[in-house]
């Protein structure tokens, strides 16, 4: 006489289910984890520019300008659907290359533009920020100039004063 098992055909599929999800699931994680920590690694380098302002730019426009690259690259590089994993280490390799020099000014318009060759998202984004962008200098210019109120010369006399004879 045989005997059945019917906790064994219960479980049998579950267990199919638990190992097909697993297969399917695995491998997404592993490429959004590998996604997020270049992201993050760029995040960083970005940031540390923070401590690397040039003394011909004040500290508050410094701060906006890497606030600005900050969510330039979370912005880009959100998803693979927006930029490929590729891209953006292609991206992080040339970033690492740019940060060995001095930075300005340009090393942040530098990021903009070189976000908008990671993906069409990338050229979209940028093509908002690039407008963004100018008014920030153009802000900064501002500031600039409240700080450093105009020099008013001194009034010289016209001609130097007679000799009495």
């Amino acid at each position: 006489m045989r005997v059945r098992h019917p906790l064994l055909f219960g479980l049998l599929p579950l267990f199919v289910l638990i190992v097909g999800g697993l297969i399917w699931i695995v491998p997404r994680w592993v490429s959004l984890s590998r996604y997020g920590h270049c992201s993050q690694r760029i995040n960083k380098k970005i940031c540390s520019l923070e401590k690397r302002r040039p003394t011909t730019i004040s500290p508050r426009l410094w701060e906006e300008c890497i606030a600005w690259a900050v969510t330039a690259h979370c912005n880009v590089c959100f998803s693979e659907e927006h930029a490929s994993y590729e891209a953006m280490c292609q991206f992080e390799e040339q970033l690492d290359e740019k940060l060995k020099g001095d930075v300005d000014l340009s090393t942040i318009e530098w990021i903009g533009d070189r976000l908008a060759e990671t993906s069409p998202h990338g050229q979209q984004y940028m093509k908002n920020w690039r407008e963004q962008w100018k008014a920030l200098q153009e802000w900064g210019k501002q500031e600039e100039n409240i700080k450093q109120p105009a020099v008013q010369p001194t009034p010289q006399p016209a001609s130097p004063p007679a000799r009495p004879a």
